[in-house]
């Protein structure tokens, strides 16, 4: 089978040998190695470093399976803009401008979101006559009222409007939807005008099975610098410091925790982290963005992951990868919405909500001092991690998906 993959915006394997990838990256190499012929298209612009990795358009062997092609597009500073759209755009006409100089391949598997890039896939396989499954993460373009002032939602709107025609394009003319929970896929459905099929599946987003105990072992070694040591009770988080996390309870809490060797360490780069590092407590440690070993070796020590999103319908309705990552290094989960998440928790008892920084410090404190429960919700993470999350187990499900669905051909 010939998969092509189209998705912007991810970590790619020519971002360095410590790259943590994602969805389409972990499928990429999962196909790959199984003998599926993978070309994966994305654009020059790293999104996470603002900085461009070729200034033309290149080609990349990552092994005997598995072709990146990047086309040259322009950067943005700032991840709400008109540079963006721009960028998103001119990501679309390109990419599908590359695909166009192929032969064609038996599947496409895209991400919905930008829809400037998903559209022009769709597009692609209409006039090739081949199938096309759209993947939804994100509830795009809706998803910009969550991080755009309400004073200037009449100028979104307008903007929210015109992207309806493409995304119900995008929707109608694909032959499979696939989504991360059961409140995504039926976003896409709403947008297609159409039932469930059986080709319309959910698939949770997945997290490499890594062995956290070669790493459990670093601690000292990796962060000694911050005077983190093994005997600390450390709270995580891993993530950034953008507009979809919010970390006023996890302030709050630190403070209340102080007096206690409780240790919060808060990993990521962001607009706001100056801002963060001037309101927080001596318990509190932010190193910035940390690679690959320093995060599993903190992992492997910590005891709670904290998953702070802001309260919007984005993530009450989905499992993002923080989720799975805690899971998979055995870590309860202490998460701010309700919701997917707060649901798994509590059937799996693995995690708890909390709704300000007194609940937050109290779900900590009963992990700190109760060995036994901590250990037992531990112990039900990883079991959940291996019910859904195991990147091995959902990467084999969902090539099988795409697998059939390029055998059934266009609808």
């Amino acid at each position: 089978m010939r998969l092509w993959i189209v998705s912007v915006g991810e970590p790619l394997p020519v971002d360095g040998d410590n790259v943590r990838l994602r969805r389409m990256g972990n499928l990429a190499m999962y196909a790959s190695s199984n003998n599926v012929d993978v070309e994966w298209f994305s654009v020059s612009f790293d999104h996470y470093g603002k900085t461009q990795r070729c200034e033309t358009n290149k080609d990349y062997q990552i092994n005997d399976n598995f072709t990146m092609h990047l086309v040259y597009t322009n950067g943005y500073k700032r991840n709400v803009s008109l540079a963006r759209i721009i960028h998103h755009k001119n990501a679309g006409k390109n990419i599908k401008k590359r695909m166009e100089e192929l032969n064609k391949p038996d599947i496409i598997f895209a991400s919905m979101e930008p829809l400037e890039v998903s559209n022009a896939a769709v597009k692609y396989a209409e006039e090739n006559n081949v199938p096309c499954i759209v993947d939804v993460r994100d509830l795009w373009p809706e998803i910009y009222y969550d991080v755009i002032p309400k004073q200037l939602h009449f100028i979104l709107d307008i903007y929210v409007k015109s992207c309806t025609k493409s995304l119900s394009y995008t929707m109608e003319h694909s032959d499979s939807i696939v989504g991360l929970s059961e409140g995504f896929l039926n976003y896409g459905l709403k947008y297609a005008k159409r039932k469930r099929s059986e080709n319309d599946r959910i698939f949770p987003i997945a997290y490499p099975n890594y062995n956290y105990n070669e790493y459990k072992g670093r601690l000292e070694e990796l962060w000694g610098q911050y005077g983190i040591c093994q005997d600390d009770f450390i709270v995580t988080f891993l993530g950034n410091f953008g507009d979809q996390f919010k970390f006023e309870e996890i302030i709050e809490a630190a403070k209340k925790l102080e007096k206690y060797n409780i240790k919060f360490v808060l990993c990521g780069n962001g607009k706001h982290i100056e801002e963060i590092k001037a309101q927080v407590s001596s318990n509190v440690i932010i190193p910035g963005w940390i690679e690959k070993a320093q995060i599993l070796s903190l992992l492997s020590n910590s005891k709670v992951g904290i998953a702070p999103y802001i309260n919007s319908m984005n993530y009450r309705m989905n499992t993002p990868n923080k989720f799975g990552e805690y899971l998979s290094a055995s870590l309860p989960i202490a998460v701010s919405v309700s919701g997917e998440m707060e649901k798994l928790l509590k059937q799996n008892e693995c995690g708890y909500m909390y709704t300000d920084g007194s609940s937050l410090a109290n779900i900590i404190l009963e992990y700190y001092k109760s060995t036994e429960k901590q250990t037992t919700h531990a112990k039900n993470a990883r079991k959940l991690y291996e019910k859904m999350f195991n990147a091995d187990f959902a990467n084999d499900n969902l090539l099988k998906h795409i697998n059939n669905v390029a055998i059934s051909g266009r609808k």
